[in-house]
């Protein structure tokens, strides 16, 4: 039987433990990891950060329990969904909910998705795109859950200069002005569709005066040493961008224009599937080392997380 009291956050499979920790932390909600990316909480906590990417409530199936359950939080529910494999049994569940609750059936534009399968109502208006925005996409784009468990990794604080030289459609410098109170960061990709795309994201939430978009090289970065606090990348994996072969070059490359902008006490946090040539790179480099790692898995992929400090003191 569900446990009513209690609420299901997902998030990117790798990154439950920092959920979890913040819950607690802030808002000393307790918890615990009930599956792959699922964290069931006490409650729903006052705010809910980027990490989270669905909310959903346990329920045992019956639809008069539907009103008393949703009402919390979707008070004027417009529609619902039922999401389950076998057609007659969701023609069967619409037809009892539409009698038990008044709601419309409108699989295209739901607030509800009911899922009497893994026994959950899912809401859909505190789902990351309906909290914070849906962002112009491409097809390798690093999903905003995924993009914030990096930002976390990276341990931000006020004022610090960001940079993302991989930058794609400005994910992760966006994600990181939502939970950050101040501070300036750089978004560079050598893709015009990219940086259209990023230009574009910044620009729909105001953030143009803290977020510099840049066509540019991330081997060849037009800023001056030890110049950047945090660098926050998703590197192409050589599948969807790119190729392994190039990883060869690209990876070294990059990571000696890291070594170079990056702040004498600086932090940098990286995500790559290509994990054989990027820890052969670093093992090349000598001026970075990683700290920690973790694995991280979303769309079927499942990437490193690395995070690196320096190994020695910046040449002057």
């Amino acid at each position: 039987m569900p446990d009513a009291t209690r609420v299901l956050l997902s998030c990117a499979v790798g990154f439950e433990d920092l959920v979890r920790g913040d819950l607690m932390e802030q808002y000393a909600v307790r918890s615990r990891q009930v599956g792959p990316g699922q964290v069931s909480a006490e409650q729903l906590p006052p705010v809910l950060n980027t990490m989270i990417d669905t909310v959903a409530l346990p329920w045992d199936g019956n639809p008069a329990d539907l009103r008393a359950l949703v009402t919390p939080l979707v008070p004027d529910v417009l529609g619902f969904r039922v999401q389950a494999g076998d057609p007659v049994l969701r023609e069967e569940l619409v037809k009892t909910v539409v009698a038990a609750t008044g709601w419309v059936n409108r699989p295209g534009d739901w607030q509800v998705n009911l899922d009497p399968e893994r026994e959950l109502v899912e809401i859909g208006p505190l789902a990351w795109a309906a909290r914070f925005g849906r962002m112009r996409r491409l097809p390798a784009t690093t999903p905003p859950a995924v993009a914030a468990g990096l930002v976390r990794l990276a341990k931000l604080k006020p004022g610090m200069t960001l940079l993302d030289p991989c930058g794609g459609v400005a994910t992760i410098p966006i994600v990181d002005a939502i939970e950050r109170p101040d501070g300036h960061a750089w978004s560079i990709d050598s893709d015009n569709a990219a940086v259209t795309d990023a230009t574009a994201n910044v620009a729909d939430r105001d953030l143009t005066d803290r977020i510099d978009v840049r066509r540019g090289d991330a081997t060849a970065l037009e800023l001056p040493d030890l110049s950047v606090d945090r660098v926050i990348s998703d590197l192409p994996f050589g599948k969807k961008v790119g190729s392994n072969q190039e990883n060869r070059v690209l990876y070294p490359a990059i990571l000696r224009e890291v070594e170079r902008v990056l702040s004498v006490d600086g932090r940098v946090v990286l995500l790559t599937d290509d994990k054989r040539f990027f820890e052969q790179a670093v093992q090349r480099a000598r001026g970075l080392k990683v700290v920690t790692q973790r694995v991280v898995r979303y769309n079927n992929v499942t990437p490193t997380a690395y995070v690196l400090r320096r190994s020695r003191k910046p040449r002057r």
